[in-house]
């Protein structure tokens, strides 16, 4: 195996993890307050990444791996009008970089916003990577249910305990709280005394719902192809304690969103589909006994609501990338730090950070993607743009950056028939 792949398996072993190293300049602060969200910080994913990139291109460089053609290569050796295609591509990258100029003018602070699309070039590369190599189900499947398998021991010891397990789970992130911590998140529940909701290495229980709900079709899909018993295993394995994991987390959007898209698996006959969807609907409706304390309705919708109205400020080019928390505080002046928080909708998000021409971008970039055969990549990466209607993380945590760029790249490529649902 090239040693760009080994690298890209260890991300995909490592993606549930938030290890990394905040640094905290003046401009990471807001009404005095550091924000996590606006501190560029060095995760062990991005180390990952940087050597992925760095072992990919040597070794197309040398041309010893098939798999992994430069574009530069591509370029040369096609037999395509080459001068139209080079054209092509300068444009887009000359009218991109145009774009993320006015974007970075609008900004109020400017070296968030260059952050940001620093970021936002780093997951464009390794997206880059995913779709040049072709990465298949069985390379990404393995490593993922390692992920899971981890993920949901680490969860489901810290809801039995009901604190962090700590000790050497430091190096993973796992943060340190217990249940009486302040602002942690906890649940009223008829089923038992315990009230804390684990976190896993995320930053959040949902987001460890949200990669749950996201990566446990994968699994079956997985399964049911041609692999190794001792993969099987891991697969079956990963299954069960991922599922235990993700009730646990209490998170409503993604237990029915994960569930439904599980039933979806199983269930390709639409008959029973349509009438498992209703049951589980139904159920999580008018059966589903949680009371969440962490983030009212009213909060999310207040922040929708400074969504519009900082959009509206600069409707055209958005207020900045990364500027919605800057910006925040103006359009919500009578709120305390408790609401400098990103707006939990992801298209919210983007049209006020980018702006109209940013967000019409995005929507054609979707079509582009789901015009051609539904799949499993497709499915995944729709089930994460559901939760994106509900939760930001997709596009404001490194773990969720890393899954939105990793399935979007994916469903790409997706053109394998047995990977089709129908």
């Amino acid at each position: 195996m090239p040693i760009h792949k080994k690298f890209f398996s260890l991300l995909l072993i490592f993606l549930p993890t938030q290890l990394g190293y905040h640094f905290w300049p003046d401009w990471a602060t807001v009404l005095g307050r550091r924000i996590d969200y606006l501190a560029p910080t060095a995760y062990l994913t991005d180390i990952l990444i940087v050597f992925i990139m760095i072992s990919w291109f040597l070794s197309s460089r040398d041309r010893s791996d098939g798999d992994a053609i430069s574009y530069q290569c591509e370029i040369a050796s096609s037999k395509t009008p080459r001068n139209d295609k080079i054209r092509k591509v300068r444009f887009a990258i000359i009218v991109t970089l145009l774009f993320i100029a006015i974007n970075v003018f609008f900004a109020v602070n400017k070296p968030v916003a260059i952050y940001k699309w620093l970021k936002a070039v780093e997951f464009v590369l390794l997206g880059y990577y995913i779709v040049k190599t072709k990465v298949q189900l069985s390379a990404i499947s393995y490593p993922l249910s390692v992920g899971i398998l981890y993920s949901s021991l680490i969860a489901i010891g810290q809801f039995y305990f009901q604190h962090s397990i700590g000790g050497p789970l430091w190096w993973l992130g796992e943060r340190t709280f217990a249940l009486d911590t302040p602002g942690i998140a906890r649940v009223d529940t008829q089923f038992s005394i315990f009230r804390l909701r684990p976190y896993a290495t995320f930053p959040h229980p949902n987001v460890l719902g949200g990669f749950l709900a996201v990566v446990l079709p994968l699994v079956i899909a997985s399964a049911r192809q041609r692999v190794s018993a001792s993969a099987q295993w891991l697969f079956r394995v990963s299954f069960v304690f991922g599922i235990v994991a993700l009730v646990l987390t209490f998170s409503r959007s993604a237990i029915v969103i994960g569930i439904l898209a599980l039933a979806f698996v199983f269930f390709q006959k639409k008959k029973i589909f349509f009438f498992f969807s209703i049951l589980i609907l139904t159920f999580s409706v008018f059966r589903l006994p949680f009371t969440f304390f962490e983030e009212s309705v009213t909060v999310r919708q207040q922040l929708n609501v400074a969504a519009i109205r900082l959009w509206q400020t600069s409707p055209l080019f958005g207020v900045g990338l990364g500027n919605f928390l800057v910006r925040l505080p103006e359009a919500l002046p009578t709120r305390t730090i408790y609401f400098l928080q990103p707006v939990h909708n992801i298209y919210l998000l983007l049209l006020s950070e980018v702006g109209v021409v940013g967000f019409l971008f995005f929507i054609w970039f979707l079509q582009k993607i789901f015009r051609h055969p539904f799949g499993i990549w497709h499915l995944a990466f729709g089930i994460l743009l559901v939760l994106g209607l509900v939760d930001h993380y997709p596009l404001t945590l490194q773990q969720g950056q890393l899954l939105l760029t990793l399935l979007m790249s994916l469903a790409i490529v997706d053109r394998t028939r047995n990977l089709t649902l129908y």
